[in-house]
């Protein structure tokens, strides 16, 4: 197999009042292209850091992190994030939400345009393109995240805790879907979650 992420003893330290805070200290691990890896562990220990530090977003005091092989500083096109709320700007159509990413990254153009365009029409959004993000149930707001995730065409997708906000019986559906798309666009996903039933499903 072909490793796209690796971490090499990633550390991060927060400056407290009372002293420095180890949010994670040493990880290290591999992910290799096609794998779908689960992060589980309690609120507080540091999942969420771990994600915003590979995804760019929080800086890491130690360690390095690469992405098919060569070192990553800073923010990487190669990198798509879900997170917890869909954040769907409720002013935006379903269509003007998931070309946004294009939008900000300047990449919006006929080829990448199509592309979303099937995407919708591939997972059962396309008939609501025109519709607005309250129009629509928790469910199809999430899948319209993840369809303007995958719009910019990264190749790794970092999920954090990206269902917990649906009720039960609706988080068993979307997750279900949410694999079944990722899967079909071969996408790399590393997910943390506080759930173990949801991990290892």
């Amino acid at each position: 197999m072909e490793k796209i992420l690796s971490l090499k003893n990633i550390s991060k330290k927060y400056q407290a009042k009372n002293g420095e805070i180890i949010a994670i200290e040493n990880i290290s691990f591999d992910v290799e292209k096609g794998e779908f890896v689960s992060i589980i562990g309690p609120s507080g220990c540091g999942k969420s850091t771990l994600l915003s530090i590979i995804s760019g977003l929080e800086e890491k005091n130690t360690g390095n992190i690469f992405i098919d092989n060569e070192e990553v500083i800073g923010l990487s096109p190669k990198i798509g994030y879900m997170l917890q709320k869909d954040s769907l700007l409720e002013w935006r159509t379903i269509y003007d939400n998931v070309i946004f990413g294009l939008e900000v990254k300047k990449i919006k153009n006929r080829e990448n345009e199509e592309y979303v365009i099937n995407l919708l029409k591939k997972y059962g959004l396309y008939e609501f393109k025109d519709k607005y993000p309250t129009q629509l149930s928790g469910g199809m707001r999430q899948r319209v995240a993840l369809i303007r995730t995958l719009a910019i065409k990264p190749r790794i997708l970092l999920l954090d805790e990206a269902f917990s906000a649906l009720d039960y019986q609706t988080r068993i559906m979307v997750t279900n879907d949410i694999f079944q798309i990722l899967k079909n666009e071969q996408i790399t996903v590393l997910m943390v979650t506080h759930d173990i039933s949801e991990g290892i499903f």
